[in-house]
């Protein structure tokens, strides 16, 4: 009786702790982040864009993307994230949303898709035209 509540034990643990897996399909997305009023998921693809553009009742919210790389080296730097920044990510959704690995935010925003890459393409970086209108403003 023991060993089966020990086996069962540890059935459990283990769904617990990789319930939430990659789905068996690799895509890859071209991204456009918006910055939202908030530490909520900020990508979205064009065609929810298109589709969703009057965020009527948070619809294109609702559709963003949260991005969490596979490693460390892949982690976007801060360069990146700027507004109508477009990158192409090659990656697995998540079977359930959430939040990425290492995500911390006070605002306890909603969760979301996570998408997690393993490889990106910079298309569009706003970064230079940010910058200039910092110099600007001084």
């Amino acid at each position: 009786m023991n060993r089966i509540l020990i086996i069962l034990g540890l059935l459990i643990a283990n769904y617990s702790c990789n319930k939430n897996r990659l789905k068996n399909k690799t895509q890859t997305l071209e991204l456009k982040y918006i910055a939202w009023a908030c530490d909520c998921a900020n990508w979205v693809t064009n065609e929810d864009l298109e589709n969703y553009s009057e965020n009527f009742d948070d619809t294109l919210a609702e559709q963003s993307i949260f991005i969490e790389p596979a490693n460390k080296t892949l982690k976007l730097p801060d360069t990146l994230g700027y507004s109508n920044d477009v990158i192409k990510f090659t990656g697995q959704f998540y079977n359930e949303k959430g939040f990425p690995k290492n995500y911390h935010s006070f605002q306890e925003p909603e969760k979301s898709r996570v998408f997690r890459y393993t490889n990106y393409e910079v298309i569009v970086s706003n970064y230079n035209n940010y910058k200039h209108l910092e110099h600007k403003s001084e």
